[in-house]
């Protein structure tokens, strides 16, 4: 390797494409040693490519066509490492928090085109997390970028006057200021608006770079493209210039009606997108990211077009930072097929509802809109009074020097806001002269009382920050009050949300303006009862997300109890999306073969209806999966009974054929059962109306096409025993003749109106029928497990269906107890867990989602099941 070495180092130094130098390279060394070194030159760049986190989808062979080989190995390189120092020193990152940062850019850039190639467009998507560190993302690809040879930058930051003013004000602190003279930045003070020569700022032979943080309004891009337009075709030609689409699935996706038919090239176009597009085209050489938190809009675009956004060269999915508040962390989200843990994934206890009735009090309808007062309700109230508490919280930490924000978000009506400032401030002023009055200890109190109850309900062991008495931030409480300032933050008003004039204690009562992209500094408190329509709009709404350092024990979010369920569902949503790239990667998909599925909602669309045009229902496969039953109609003793005579009926038809009973680590196993009995048994067995991904139908035709491959012709049943961590307290129930112990599965909070018992299975069922000692599979995870079966005659290619006795009676346990109710069944439940081997076939869907498929463009119908646009005042 040594002797080979200088010679790699040769193409990591050059700025020339690497055929390019291996050819110059070729006129003065041996072909041999030169092919050597080559080489070992693509397997460094392609390492960069596939095996550094994170998971990306990519045309295929890429990494034998890479050039970069990352950011610590760039030589002069003078944008990423003053950038990752002051990560490092300025910002306090840790080191673990760099790395990942840097894996993560280095992956990006290494799919972006050599900047000295001839021509290229490029198209690419990066998925976040809402409020996770996108902008620190792009901010390290476009130093590293700068790095290596890209001179123009342009930033189009979502549609907001706020968002573009935040995010240039973030890159001129994090990126120009560290190497001013370096850069020039025409939009520093204001929107884009140049017209200066663009030859002298876009010339290549100049050591300096352009960037540009520029709003997504169509008059702003026609002044981008003029300017650019006026450059010489030479300049042009040599200039490189990337492309960073912030909050890419807003106003950049082609809205305009009636894609579905035709030459995708030739599209009516919305302005923006139109814009775009000609921005795109115009550029010899141009590289276009897409960034978002809220994919959905994104990957549901028509793949077949060449000239439009669909992310063709790569797709990659952002790993979840250290210490992020996520929607999974605050809501908790359903158990997914894809998950390798028996764990349920439930949220902290920081969401308080606000009761249905308030409503009336807090947002006008259609009707009285003119003629509404709100008023200040019990629930709006009650966060106010905590946003005070908890910011006095943080001062005893310390934290004096930090803004604590509070945002109320009850509608998009301008006027609604400007009276809801009126009140918070009427009772601002009314809390600071009953603290200076008689009814100074009747009002702490009460206020005592919330704050020690919010004390208890968080799990202090999942949290480090110093615990806070109420006496403790007593001491500051008249303070904070005070100086808090309550403004309004909609496109009228003139004393808005800022960050910028020393620290601030902020009330923000808004709409839209508040609701994508834009980062309140120190959320504590959201006041939230805004209603939407869709997936997209509604996380975006969710300000909440985010980093908490030194105070993540302390957000709280008041919203009503159906916008609770639907941040649980999206939750759900939001994993499966990362899950499915994560997955796809695996099998090397590239991403115009990738159709990413999104399960559709009863309440929610996914996105605006005009953003998916190209989108078809698709279904869900069960090869190489666990599945498991998890909804009850716990209330319906009559439903229930049916499930415990399908159970029996089961059981004793397969020991009147004979079929003995074997017993591993305390589970009894019928081995090689047929599968019409199994198909019988689930025609007699009732599903849960809302279970999506568990339903007979779905079953017996996805059984019924892999019994066409020899897969699934017999099947192991076993009775789930009770493991060693369990407790055996409740009893038997007669089975076919067989004892079987009654397990113990407690409910959700919510629904009320049916059980969602959250988790079946536990760790090691998967493997409940290898006959083989427990230890040979305990702690491996599931698809482990799943391979470990195909390893037995006894196991391999047979499903396997595990019966669950549970308890009429079950209750939670101590570590439950405030997130599990007891199961109060009308009689006992009988819950499936089924194991699937691998498919040798191309699967059966059957669960609904959404996805675009290129295969099927040709036969699109409009679908039925998309919303209508949300409209907005």
């Amino acid at each position: 390797m040594s002797n080979i070495e200088p010679l790699a180092q040769q193409f990591i130094n050059s700025r020339l494409p690497p055929e390019e130098q291996y050819q110059q390279l070729l006129q003065f060394v041996d072909k041999d040693k030169l092919d050597e070194a080559f080489a070992e030159f693509r397997r460094r760049a392609g390492r960069v490519r596939r095996m550094t986190p994170p998971p990306l989808l990519s045309p295929e062979g890429g990494e034998q066509t890479g050039w970069y080989v990352g950011g610590d190995k760039i030589p002069n390189a003078r944008f990423w490492p003053a950038l990752k120092q002051h990560l490092l020193h300025n910002k306090n990152w840790t080191q673990p928090a760099v790395d990942s940062i840097n894996d993560a850019s280095d992956k990006i850039v290494a799919w972006l085109e050599h900047p000295v190639a001839s021509r290229f467009q490029t198209r690419g998507l990066v998925v976040g997390y809402v409020q996770s560190g996108k902008t620190a993302n792009f901010t390290s690809v476009i130093a590293k970028a700068a790095d290596v040879g890209y001179r123009v930058f342009i930033v189009l930051s979502g549609t907001k006057v706020s968002l573009r003013a935040q995010t240039q004000r973030r890159l001129d602190r994090e990126l120009v200021e560290l190497n001013d003279v370096l850069w020039y930045t025409p939009t520093r003070t204001s929107d884009f608006n140049l017209t200066d020569n663009p030859n002298y700022f876009l010339n290549p032979d100049k050591d300096s770079h352009v960037l540009t943080v520029v709003k997504k309004n169509g008059t702003v891009l026609r002044r981008l493209i003029n300017w650019l337009s006026n450059a010489s075709p030479d300049i042009l030609d040599r200039c490189p210039i990337l492309i960073i689409d912030d909050e890419a699935d807003e106003a950049s996706i082609n809205t305009a009606s009636n894609q579905a038919q035709g030459n995708p090239d030739t599209y009516r176009r919305t302005a923006i997108n139109q814009r775009l597009i000609e921005l795109l085209t115009m550029l010899p050489k141009a590289a276009y990211i897409g960034y978002t938190a809220t994919p959905f809009a994104s990957v549901l675009v028509d793949p077949r077009s060449k000239v439009d956004l669909y992310p063709r060269n790569f797709i990659v999915a952002l790993p979840k930072p250290d210490g992020h508040f996520g929607t999974e962390r605050i809501f908790g989200r359903e158990r997914l097929l894809q998950d390798e843990t028996d764990e349920e994934f439930e949220g902290l206890d920081m969401v308080r509802l606000v009761p249905e009735t308030e409503l009336s009090l807090l947002q006008p309808d259609s009707r009285n809109r003119h003629d509404f007062l709100p008023a200040l309700s019990p629930s709006l109230k009650s966060a106010v009074n905590y946003f005070w508490m908890a910011a006095a919280a943080r001062w005893v930490r310390g934290q004096q020097g930090e803004h604590s924000t509070m945002l109320i978000h009850t509608t998009q009506y301008i006027d609604i806001h400007n009276m809801t400032r009126q009140l918070i401030d009427s009772y601002r002023a009314e809390v600071l002269d009953m603290l200076g009055g008689r009814e100074r200890d009747h009002l702490l109190q009460q206020w005592r009382e919330q704050w020690d109850d919010e004390q208890q309900r968080l799990p202090r062991e999942q949290f480090t920050e110093q615990v806070v008495t109420f006496d403790a931030l007593l001491v500051h409480l008249s303070t904070v009050i005070a100086q808090t300032h309550v403004v309004v933050d909609n496109y009228r008003s003139d004393n808005r949300l800022n960050y910028e004039n020393g620290t601030r204690l902020q009330i923000a009562i808004g709409g839209n303006t508040l609701s994508r992209g834009l980062t309140l500094e120190g959320l504590l408190v959201s006041f939230f009862v805004r209603a939407a329509n869709a997936y997209d709009t509604l996380l975006q709404m969710g300000r909440w997300f985010g980093y908490r350092p030194n105070y993540a024990d302390l957000p709280r979010i008041w919203m009503t109890e159906e916008l609770r369920d639907f941040f649980y569902d999206l939750a759900t949503v939001e994993a499966e999306i990362r899950q499915d790239i994560e997955r796809y990667a695996d099998m090397g998909m590239t991403p115009e073969q990738f159709g990413v599925r999104i399960r559709t909602h009863p309440a929610l669309a996914i996105t605006a209806r005009a953003k998916m045009q190209h989108a078809a229902q698709t279904r869900i496969a069960y090869d190489n999966n666990n599945v498991q039953t998890v909804l009850f109609n716990h209330r319906d003793a009559k439903w229930l009974r049916k499930n415990l005579k399908a159970a029996n009926d089961l059981v004793s038809r397969i020991q009147q054929l004979g079929f003995q009973v074997v017993n591993r680590s305390g589970h009894q196993v019928l081995y090689g059962v047929p599968v019409d009995m199994i198909t019988s048994f689930l025609d007699q067995y009732q599903f849960h109306e809302m279970s999506r991904e568990v339903s007979a139908r779905a079953l017996k035709e996805y059984i019924r096409q892999q019994n066409k491959y020899g897969v699934l012709r017999q099947w192991n049943v076993v009775l789930r025993g009770v493991t060693a961590k369990e407790k055996a307290n409740y009893g038997t129930l007669n089975l076919g003749g067989l004892e079987v112990p009654m397990l113990v599965r407690t409910r959700r909070t919510t629904p009320v109106e049916y059980a969602n018992i959250g988790v079946l299975m536990s760790d090691g069922d998967t493997g409940a029928d290898l006959p083989a000692d427990r230890s040979a599979y305990k702690g491996r995870k599931a698809h482990e497990i799943r391979e470990l079966r195909q390893q037995y005659g006894e196991t391999q290619n047979r499903g396997m269906l595990i019966l669950y006795l549970i308890s009429k009676d079950s209750q939670p346990g101590k570590s439950s107890v405030k997130t599990k109710r007891a199961l109060e069944a009308a009689d006992h439940l009988v819950g499936l867990g089924i194991v699937f081997p691998p498919a040798p076939s191309d699967s059966v869907y059957e669960v609904e989602y959404v996805e675009v498929n290129p295969d099927n463009l040709e036969q699109y119908i409009e679908p039925d099941f998309l919303e209508e646009d949300e409209s907005e005042a």
